[in-house]
């Protein structure tokens, strides 16, 4: 059942206390009001802010008001305190009274009369048909004090119908034909996953007039300013694909197939580093970190989340891979920071993380795939590790030669290098280098002007410099995990790493694939 049907049955039974997750206050007033039919006028309407106190809703709602405040001797003004106002409505002899509170949670996590005052209220509203609808924003939890007596429901983001018949009424108030089956469709993309208001506000702005014509664009950029608002949310704004990644193609090929299947993705997420994320969540005396595993733990199991972990090499294109993955296939990649969602405040971390989730939900229609990326499994929580079986673990180490020629054309080709400073460049004595590093060489060749072989002067490779630590990762992957370059597990053999002084750069071999 979706949010209306829930509210009504809970109506109907005399539920007296709701708590609504609302991403729009608004809409959810309205959404009630409708829900009355021909009871509305009847049926005495209130809500409450921290601006302008208890106000009426409707001409029933008015008169209610203004018997509550006459009969407890207390000016209008004092009811912006909300413990006041929880007083003042304690009044059983207003049957069928209805009262909105807006953004309660921001009062009740400092002041515990206002948790007392909620209560206070459950026994008279229940005896007189009276509800106390608590409206507050995606994963606002309830006070332990209050979870047994609250019901809590959740209204949903607009769905692709919903969203549609917003978008026919923007072109009719335009006095523009309605649009093409793909404008809807476009439309649906970029606004899924905001709250109405806003969505409607942006298709009002991206509107031509006279032509119906639809700016698409913009409205995928108020929903990226929306969604970015949001702690450890973010969206990609680059424009790769696959044909900009060179190497790596076993997990090419891999994330494409899975992109093409019948159970693709319509959203990709990007958790970086995702071992430092969850650091130390077992030993946090705070327990903020363990709430967060747990809760991202629940919510990838509940909701299916199909899941890839890339490990390996700093700087082997991990996250490149993520981003060329999304933008081969017109799909959007939102990096998921959860070190990001993390407050001060005890409670908000949660709630942010919650909010982040429902939001993601919203904007994929449930079809997520999250592709972390980690540098080291050293403190991963196991049980976080088997979220990463089904969809596959993959090692990413330095490319071989064929991979970083292709590579080093690419970013020859992106910024723009003469001739003059590629001549006399081998790429054999790249053997080791990461495809960060290669475009890092040619960066300082672009940035200083200088050739090829002048900037390999200023690169010093990790596996020279962090060799030790390199070729333990490399063996703790050894035969564990499948290879991003090719079809198999990961294998390697350690051997003797020669210097090249020539270009601080390393050959270090014994790398094979079956």
């Amino acid at each position: 059942m979706n949010f209306l049907q829930n509210f009504v049955k809970a109506r109907n039974v005399g539920t007296p206390l709701v708590k609504v997750n609302t991403p729009d206050s608004v809409s959810t007033v309205a959404a009630v009001r409708k829900s009355l039919g021909k009871a509305e006028p009847e049926t005495p309407l209130a809500i409450w802010d921290a601006i302008n106190g208890l106000l009426g809703l409707n001409d029933m709602g008015t008169k209610a008001v203004m018997k509550m405040l006459k009969d407890a001797d207390i000016d209008k003004a004092a009811t912006t305190n909300l413990p006041i106002t929880l007083q003042i409505v304690n009044r059983p002899e207003h049957e069928n009274f209805m009262l909105f509170v807006r953004n309660p949670h921001l009062f009740w996590e400092t002041d515990p009369l206002v948790i007392q005052g909620v209560w206070n209220l459950r026994d008279p509203y229940k005896a007189n048909g009276m509800m106390l609808i608590l409206m507050t924003p995606l994963g606002t939890l309830l006070p332990p004090d209050l979870n047994s007596d609250v019901l809590s429901l959740e209204e949903a983001l607009p769905t692709r119908t919903e969203i549609r018949a917003i978008v026919s009424e923007i072109y009719t108030q335009a006095g523009a034909p309605q649009p093409s089956e793909k404008i809807f469709e476009q439309c649906g993309d970029a606004l899924v996953g905001i709250p109405a208001f806003p969505g409607e506000q942006a298709l009002a702005m991206n509107i031509t007039k006279k032509t119906g014509a639809m700016n698409v664009k913009g409205l995928w950029d108020r929903k990226k300013g929306i969604i970015s608002a949001a702690p450890g949310l973010s969206f990609f704004d680059g424009e790769l694909t696959l044909s900009d990644m060179g190497g790596n193609k076993n997990i090419a090929d891999y994330g494409s197939k899975i992109m093409s299947g019948k159970r693709g993705a319509n959203v990709i997420l990007r958790v970086d580093e995702i071992e430092k994320a969850f650091a130390g969540a077992g030993t946090d005396t705070s327990g903020v970190k363990g709430d967060l595993l747990g809760n991202f733990l629940s919510w990838v199991e509940d909701k299916k989340v199909f899941c890839i972990l890339c490990l390996g090499v700093p700087g082997a294109s991990k996250s490149h891979f993520i981003y060329c993955l999304g933008g081969s296939f017109g799909k959007p990649v939102i990096n998921f920071d959860i070190a990001g969602m993390q407050d001060s405040l005890v409670g908000n971390s949660g709630k942010n993380l919650r909010n982040a989730e429902a939001t993601v939900e919203a904007i994929s229609d449930g079809q997520i795939i999250l592709i972390a990326t980690a540098n080291s499994l050293r403190g991963l929580p196991a049980e976080l590790l088997s979220r990463f079986e089904k969809g596959g673990i993959f090692f990413f180490d330095t490319p071989d030669e064929s991979e970083r020629t292709d590579i080093l054309g690419l970013k020859i080709k992106k910024y723009a290098l003469t001739p003059d400073q590629t001549a006399g460049f081998e790429v054999r004595k790249t053997e080791g280098w990461t495809g960060r590093e290669i475009e890092s060489l040619c960066d300082k060749a672009d940035r200083l002007g200088i050739t090829l072989v002048e900037a390999a002067q200023y690169v010093v490779p990790l596996t020279v410099s962090q060799k030790a630590s390199i070729d333990e990762l490399r063996e703790s992957a050894n035969d564990r995990y499948l290879s991003a370059s090719k079809p198999g597990r990961y294998t390697f053999t350690k051997t003797t790493t020669v210097i090249d002084h020539s270009l601080t750069a390393a050959t270090s071999g014994g790398r094979k694939l079956r």
